[in-house]
């Protein structure tokens, strides 16, 4: 019955070639990706596991690399991702052998340089990007209702559905927060969740924008259609009971804000005070909260917060042996008691040495760089709410990393959005309204042309 995983697959290859690479991404990708649980796989011998979302992307990416090649257009984020993918892979190679590099190369393939580059050729083409981010709202809010069920009554649909096809592959045990249990839906671990779903909220804004210019919006008993949408996938972020991506989609909810600002100049000022002045009591708050051994918490909560902490004092020795390299992804040494690292960059910086850290890095700090260079050189607003809304989605993911590692449809998600940044142009549409005659007095930018 695991052979199931192949009809994406199939589906994926006929959809692209009936209509386009598009469409696949539209009606085979995204929903595979945001709605089958990534731990049941087609598990062959000699082969790594094969899962639904591979399966989708693979010929789909396959194409996205053909026109890649084609474009000869090389940029910066591109080299770093590369880097970072060599990186991995000789890590591998130098600690387990060429075998395990083999099965990591493989999962970089389908969960970063693929997602990667169907963000960066894909979803800016010709009226796709409003077309991805309505997929993605309309999956994530189907996702947030359908987690009611396992918030109230324990029960995970889609482990339900999607197991009858898995019965000896057993999902994650969920896990219980103030009495209910923390919603996961497909995404592996609730927080997890919590990370997919603050993404869909800040684009959620955005297609409710989109909707609000052309006037013609639907309404259910007097809401608005973008409202419901936001308001369901707002709920599931909310059932996932995760605080590390709840404080993320609240930076991404302000970073996203200043693009709908009349003063946009002034609107940054006070968004990075707030952020300033809120790191700063927060930290305070945070290195109070988390002082103290793991035996003077007052309660779970308090106890993870503690435990996050002491794993960046008790890693440090093995990441400054780690050097360059690192010491793979498959078997890393552990301290005893401290095997989960909930802390992508710290988990890097073990796995991936320092040279995988530096890479990343660097592709956040493209990502920041194209995200203020398209702003810059918008004149639509909705073009300009739109960079401000991925930017602040990609900030708010990695605030969330520091909370926990990035696994499941995060990861391809992730880098998704860092390869649609460098993708990133201005549209033209007639129901956009266009920024008015003294926009440089909003800016205060000037453009030089050499």
């Amino acid at each position: 019955m695991q052979i199931v995983v192949l009809f994406a697959l199939a589906a994926a290859f006929l959809v692209m070639k009936r209509q386009s690479i598009g469409s696949a991404v539209l009606n085979v990708y995204l929903p595979v990706l945001l709605l089958v649980p990534p731990f049941y796989s087609l598990r062959l011998p000699h082969l790594p596991a094969l899962t639904a979302a591979d399966m989708a992307v693979f010929p789909i990416g396959l194409a996205v690399i053909g026109r890649y090649v084609q474009m000869r257009q090389v940029k910066r984020a591109d080299i770093w991702l590369a880097l970072f993918v060599v990186g991995v892979y000789y890590s591998e190679l130098s600690n387990t052998g060429a075998p395990n590099a083999g099965l990591v190369l493989y999962g970089m393939l389908a969960t970063g340089i693929m997602p990667y580059l169907i963000g960066r050729i894909i979803c800016e083409e010709d009226g796709m990007r409003e077309q991805v981010v309505r997929r993605m709202v309309i999956l994530l809010f189907v996702v947030g209702v359908l987690c009611f069920s396992e918030y109230r009554l324990g029960m995970n649909l889609f482990t339900r559905t999607f197991g009858v096809f898995f019965p000896d592959q057993k999902p994650w045990v969920a896990q219980i927060r103030g009495g209910l249990v923390r919603a996961s839906g497909p995404y592996m671990a609730a927080i997890l969740a919590g990370m997919v779903m603050s993404v869909g909220v800040i684009f959620s804004l955005w297609l409710g924008y989109v909707e609000k210019q052309r006037g013609n919006e639907r309404k259910y008993l007097g809401v608005r259609r973008s409202t419901i949408l936001t308001l369901g996938i707002l709920a599931g972020l909310g059932m996932t009971n995760s605080r590390g991506p709840w404080l993320g989609a609240l930076l991404g909810f302000l970073i996203s804000r200043i693009g709908r600002a009349k003063n946009i100049r002034r609107a940054a000022i006070v968004t990075t005070l707030i952020c300033v002045i809120g790191g700063t009591v927060g930290y305070i708050k945070a290195d109070q909260y988390t002082s103290g051994s793991l035996w003077d918490a007052k309660d779970i909560e308090q106890e993870n917060a503690i435990y996050r902490r002491l794993l960046l004092d008790e890693y440090k020795p093995i990441i400054e042996k780690g050097g360059l390299f690192g010491y793979g992804l498959i078997d890393w040494p552990k301290v005893g008691g401290m095997n989960s690292i909930d802390n992508e960059f710290l988990f890097i910086r073990i796995t991936q040495g320092e040279l995988g850290y530096a890479c990343f890095l660097l592709l956040a700090l493209e990502v920041g760089i194209a995200v203020v260079g398209a702003i810059r050189s918008g004149s639509l607003v909705t073009d300009i709410y739109f960079y401000f809304c991925l930017g602040g989605s990609i900030a708010g993911l990695l605030f969330a990393l520091t909370t926990v590692y990035m696994g499941g449809q995060s990861y391809p998600l992730f880098f998704l959005l860092v390869g649609w940044s460098q993708g990133l142009r201005q549209t033209q549409s007639a129901m956009s309204p266009a920024l008015p005659a003294d926009s440089s007095e909003r800016f205060k930018f000037k453009r030089v042309f050499a």
